[in-house]
């Protein structure tokens, strides 16, 4: 899981220079860097996509297809022995 959230920051920091890097581009009037960096924004952006996913498919397997919300609510009413909304309408 290290990993991942090591690449999710590397993916921000892409993001944010590309970003930087297209606005200075426009500005100074290079519009060959202006394409490259929209290009590779547009690789990073999926990227970061696909990670999202294939975290949130890890996460799910790792609890069940509970929700992350669900889980704590169902970590906490077990640890102070209320109901959530859920429980109560069963």
């Amino acid at each position: 899981m290290t990993k991942k959230v090591i690449l999710n920051v590397v993916l921000n920091l892409g993001i944010i220079l590309l970003i930087m890097s297209g606005v200075a581009a426009y500005q100074s009037g290079h519009m060959l860097f202006l394409g490259l960096s929209i290009a590779l924004l547009v690789v990073l952006i999926y990227l970061k996509m696909v990670l999202l996913k294939f975290v949130k498919r890890d996460v799910q397997e790792k609890y069940g297809k509970t929700t992350l919300r669900e889980h704590r609510d169902l970590s906490k009413s077990k640890s102070s022995g209320s109901k959530t909304k859920k429980q109560r309408k069963r």
